[in-house]
């Protein structure tokens, strides 16, 4: 018998073009706005990651690629050299994570639970130092410390016969990288240490304890959740560091990850980019590893909280004999920052490099100040970097300040993608990232490789996950009758973000843009395996001049850039006292 042809058996099943093009016809605005963010932060992130792996997996010969292998994972896990680079990676990290977060507790100690003076002058110092560039840093401290010219060793050896330390080591790489991160731990315990209920320490003096035991089993205790969540970023954070690696690591022949991966790609006369890649994937694995414990100390830290709605009453532990000799330790934190600046200084104002006498003074002279500003890289350099991280941290706060408001406020199905997105770079390092977008943009066919845009496209990327952070830490402080009255009153979903939402959280967004464009002003692991002739920026630019040798100039570039962004880190305080924590 006949079938009869109905309108339902004579359709035909829709393509998946049409299906798509039809469920994106349906779709809301909100919706389209997440989908393309989706995209973008889809390509930000991803390609880097998928190119990276599939290198790291490929023979490579140049930038071409040819077939899967695990030959590049076998080199770096079967030569005693490339294990002993993992076993100094982890030696590092846990020294240099260790001896900050001691130090960077003592002080916010000091700071927070104690009438130590001098606090205000510890804060600031702390702030100044995140604006300074960590190659700037680690050049100054190389010039006190050196194991020839090094000014704390010559007057070490000529008072008591022995230097204090040879920087060229791993004890000098640790003792660098923690007191790097010394004035950042601070910062972080400083808050908490702070909010704490005193009636805990009360009650332990009330039963009989002194200064040191209640400290010891009540106020540590209590802090241990912020103390192990901060060890374990500095962990991360030192895993992934690259100046003191490249700077002192390597002439001390002290290789470390990070080190060997700049060595593969930019020091070999064949960039070996499968080996490197493999040498990146340990490095990611490793940072995930430690990502781990750090999201279990900071998941359960409620279980430790003081502050409660009842009989709360900030105060301060009275020193009495003591309490000039805790300044005085608070004082640390400034000397941090002024004590590497100082053999840069003397530096800049002599044509050859030694130790101050009085005889050298005759060859003071502005000389290197006047060839720094006349030199064509560097003023290049300046230009570059104030243009890449101007749009860089402008593009990433406003796409974070999107995908907060959607998975926030709007609760877009599918907004939580968003956030996962643009948390992932946080366990991807810098120069595993700058790998990783080198790779990509050899193969797609994109004309950003030796330009300025790879270097936006790195450092927006690197950043996202801190631009979300400050727009939801923002956003969360915004009740949303707000904007309800606003869209009540005729405005559209831009106008309540642009009139109501942007104005009331600027505090928030300002931090931080101010963050990323410090952060990538004053980055070298990005840079360093993406910059080309016409793209130098600030870090790479330092590096170089180090390496040629033209340390006058390097230097006087190093105190100019120093005060300007000190400058600028005074402002971050003072914005910071009137918007956010009181210090």
């Amino acid at each position: 018998m006949a079938v009869l042809d109905t309108p339902a058996t004579m359709a035909t099943p829709r393509s998946p073009i049409r299906r798509v093009a039809a469920w994106l016809a349906g779709l809301s605005f909100l919706q389209w706005l997440a989908v393309v963010l989706l995209l973008v932060l889809a390509w930000l992130v991803l390609p880097p990651l998928f190119f990276l792996f599939l290198t790291s997996v490929t023979e490579v010969e140049g930038v071409r690629s040819g077939p899967l292998t695990l030959k590049n994972f076998a080199t770096i896990l079967s030569g005693a050299r490339e294990l002993q680079v993992l076993g100094n990676s982890l030696v590092f990290a846990l020294g240099s994570a260790s001896v900050a977060v001691v130090l960077g507790t003592a002080l916010a100690w000091l700071a927070e639970r104690t009438n130590a003076p001098f606090r205000g002058v510890a804060y600031l110092a702390a702030f100044t130092s995140l604006s300074i560039p960590i190659v700037v840093k680690v050049l100054g401290w190389i010039l006190l410390l050196g194991p020839d010219a090094g000014l704390l060793n010559v007057w070490a050896q000529a008072l008591f016969g022995l230097p204090v330390l040879n920087i060229f080591s791993m004890a000098g790489m640790i003792v660098v990288e923690a007191l790097l991160w010394t004035p950042v731990a601070f910062l972080f315990l400083g808050p908490p240490l702070r909010a704490m209920d005193p009636a805990l320490e009360e009650s332990a003096f009330a039963n009989g304890a002194n200064l040191f035991q209640a400290t010891l089993r009540v106020t540590l205790p209590l802090a241990f959740p912020t103390m192990a969540a901060v060890f374990l970023l500095s962990f991360i954070k030192v895993l992934e560091s690259f100046e003191v690696p490249a700077m002192v690591g390597m002439p001390a022949r002290v290789f470390v990850l990070t080190s060997r991966i700049y060595l593969e790609i930019r020091m070999a006369v064949h960039p070996s980019y499968g080996v490197a890649s493999a040498f990146a994937v340990a490095l990611m694995a490793l940072v995930l590893l430690a990502f781990y414990p750090y999201y279990r100390a900071t998941r359960h830290a409620q279980q430790f909280a003081t502050i409660t709605g009842k009989g709360f009453r900030p105060a301060r532990l009275d020193l009495g004999r003591w309490r000039i000799l805790a300044g005085l330790a608070l004082l640390l934190l400034p000397l941090l920052v002024l004590l590497p600046l100082f053999p840069l200084v003397w530096a800049s104002l002599v044509p050859y490099y030694s130790a101050p006498t009085v005889q050298a003074l005759s060859t003071v002279s502005l000389q290197s100040y006047a060839s720094a500003l006349a030199d064509d890289m560097i003023l290049r350099s300046i230009r570059n970097s104030l243009a890449v991280s101007t749009t860089a941290a402008t593009v990433t706060m406003v796409l974070t300040l999107l995908v907060a408001w959607l998975v926030i406020r709007a609760r877009v199905k599918g907004a939580v993608r968003l956030d996962q997105l643009a948390t992932l770079p946080l366990v991807i390092p810098s120069i595993v990232l700058g790998i990783a977008l080198a790779r990509t943009y050899l193969v797609i066919p994109l004309p950003v490789y030796g330009t300025l845009w790879i270097l936006m496209l790195a450092f927006i990327a690197h950043y996202l996950p801190y631009g979300v952070r400050y727009s939801s830490a923002g956003l969360l402080s915004l009740h949303h009758e707000l904007e309800d009255s606003a869209h009540m009153s005729g405005a559209s979903w831009w106008q309540a973000i642009a009139r109501i939402v942007a104005p009331l959280i600027l505090p928030a967004l300002v931090a931080g843009w101010i963050f990323v464009f410090l952060s990538s002003f004053r980055e070298l692991g990005i840079p360093v395996m993406l910059y080309g002739p016409g793209t130098e920026v600030v870090a790479a630019t330092i590096l170089d001049l180090w390496e040629d040798a033209e340390l006058s100039k390097v230097a006087a570039f190093c105190i100019m850039l120093s005060l300007s962004l000190a400058g600028l880190a005074s402002l971050v305080y003072q914005f910071s006292r009137r918007y956010g924590q009181q210090v």
